[in-house]
């Protein structure tokens, strides 16, 4: 059972090694066991898939399993993406949902997300109840078959209603008007054929790449950060698009890319969500970042007069936010946004199509709104270094760092250190540094924001360094 671990959203496993089939099972089974005993309810749950390698199949195991307990089930008639489950849950009055993805992990992993009723990602108290399950009881399994004659499964298309979901947020006579050329990545994900329906609502022109069925995902790692969309940058460049986007594996979280082929940080994306939201759409409420989030968005705030939390790193600490107050933006440095009033999940499509919105209402590029920004709120240069390392203490990690004699990075004072999530230097212009074991892969990641370049280079040099030592 030591193979089996709940991380920063889900487990992850790489395939035929520790995430089989039966593995998948004993989970699966541990599921329905806490569901039993912590739930009480009618016990219907939704399961979907993306298209990584058996993806379905292992679907079928879950779905199996559970019905084996007398679980009600909604089953997805093909791949699509993790939100579209976290909708049907709401949308059915479900108790929760299972996702089979490994989201963005390169593609030998596969993975399973537990959604909550809400169809929020379920917190750790929650996981870790559930790895206290595991291998405790004997695995109940009925097949497909036998289920459907007990009336206890559905098979259905849900991407229709999800659509509609996504629609009833966008501005769709703004969409309508949307005259754009776009070039548009899903990564061989599932985001693809879904975001294209949506943008049919518009005049855009779209062309896609890399949207062919590839579990392989054409030899790179689902995952929309710039070392990976090279393709798009060249394609933006080439047929002279005012827009490029991506969305990752299972389609939650996005990459984007100006008319000039400039991949824009997650820190610049959700700055300009948040711009947008305020200034053009005047909404109003909190704003929720991960503490791997930049300072851009902390001015936005303070300049509106809207609250500001930061939160550890994963998207259930922002969603945990999200039900309990007003917020109206959430956001993750991995390019993961979730909205008031739509759902409490990331949402890649619907923030892809935000920025058609965006560069529409305003009839500039999108270089031209960046650059809007930057002289106001403040330039930003992210970068984000990460090295192979399994089994890391992150408690000892942060003890090692924080009693290191530091008073300045990158030739600037330390104002303050965080250890809301791993440890974080803020310096007095503002500049950080981040310093955290990944909770879904075996690997430490290094971040750093400052507002030029030569800055951000010492700092994030000096933070590799500081961290390669402390383990």
């Amino acid at each position: 059972m030591n193979e089996i671990k709940f991380g920063t959203d889900g487990w992850r496993g790489v395939i035929a090694d520790n995430f089989t089939f039966a593995n998948v099972a004993k989970v699966s089974q541990a599921i329905a066991d806490y569901y039993k005993i912590y739930r009480n309810k009618k016990m219907a749950l939704a399961i979907g898939y993306d298209t990584r390698f058996l993806s379905n199949e292992f679907a079928r195991v879950v779905a199996e399993v559970l019905m084996g307990n007398e679980f009600h089930i909604i089953l997805s008639s093909g791949d699509l993406p993790t939100q579209a489950i976290s909708f049907t849950i709401g949308n059915a009055h479900l108790d929760g949902g299972i996702m089979i993805t490994a989201s963005h992990n390169p593609p030998q992993f596969n993975g399973i997300k537990i959604r909550s009723s809400s169809g929020a990602s379920v917190l750790p108290e929650v996981t870790s109840k559930i790895e206290s399950f595991l291998g405790k009881n004997e695995i109940k399994r009925v097949s497909l078959e036998k289920a459907d004659k007990k009336k206890l499964i559905i098979k259905k298309d849900l991407i229709p209603d999800y659509i509609k979901k996504v629609e009833s947020f966008l501005d769709i006579d703004l969409l309508k008007e949307a005259h754009l050329k776009v070039i548009y990545d899903p990564m061989f994900g599932a985001g693809d054929g879904v975001t294209q329906k949506i943008f049919a609502q518009s005049n855009c022109e779209v062309i896609t790449i890399n949207h062919k069925y590839n579990p392989g995902f054409g030899g790179l790692n689902p995952e929309p950060i710039e070392k990976n969309l090279e393709d798009l940058k060249k394609r933006v460049v080439k047929e002279k698009a005012d827009l490029g986007i991506a969305t990752d594996g299972d389609a939650d979280r996005v990459g984007i890319v100006d008319n000039k082929g400039r991949y824009l940080t997650p820190h610049q994306v959700f700055s300009l969500l948040l711009l947008y939201l305020v200034r053009e759409r005047k909404m109003r409420g909190g704003v929720v970042k991960t503490v791997s989030l930049g300072y851009q968005p902390e001015r936005i705030a303070k300049k509106f007069n809207l609250p500001l939390i930061e939160t550890p790193v994963g998207f259930k600490y922002i969603c945990n936010k999200m039900v309990k107050g007003n917020v109206l933006l959430g956001g993750e440095e991995s390019g993961g946004y979730g909205y008031r009033g739509h759902l409490l999940e990331r949402d890649g499509i619907l923030s892809s199509l935000l920025f058609v919105e965006m560069i529409t209402k305003a009839a500039k590029s999108l270089f031209t709104l960046l650059e809007n920004m930057e002289k106001e709120f403040g330039a930003s240069f992210f970068g984000r270094i990460d090295f192979k390392q399994a089994g890391v203490n992150k408690k000892k990690m942060v003890e090692k760092i924080s009693s290191l004699p530091l008073s300045s990075l990158g030739g600037i004072p330390i104002s303050k250190v965080k250890t809301i999530d791993g440890i974080k230097f803020v310096m007095k212009d503002e500049s950080w540094l981040l310093i955290r074991p990944s909770g879904t892969e075996p690997k430490v990641r290094v971040y750093a924001e400052a507002s030029n370049e030569d800055r951000l280079r010492r700092i994030i040099e000096e933070g590799v360094k500081m961290a390669k030592d402390a383990i």
